[in-house]
């Protein structure tokens, strides 16, 4: 079950409320009007940045792994 019930402020909000087993869980959500960037650059560019942490991690292991010498079979 999820709520949303829009306030009327200056700025605009938004609450989110849910009940996950007999927990409920209320979350605000402002945005800001003067934003530079739309909601959806915003959500790119978290991916984005996500992502090239993430890969910059799998190819430190990589390097790290990759790195050890190699036995000689003789």
């Amino acid at each position: 079950m999820t709520n949303i019930e829009r306030k009327n402020n200056a700025q605009e909000q938004f609450v989110l409320t849910r009940r996950i087993g007999s927990t409920v869980y209320e979350v605000n959500v402002n945005f800001n009007q003067d934003a530079k960037e739309t909601m959806d650059e915003k959500l790119l560019r978290i991916v984005k940045n996500s992502l090239n942490l993430q890969a910059k991690n799998d190819k430190m292991v990589m390097l790290q792994t990759s790195g050890l010498p190699e036995r000689s079979s003789s």
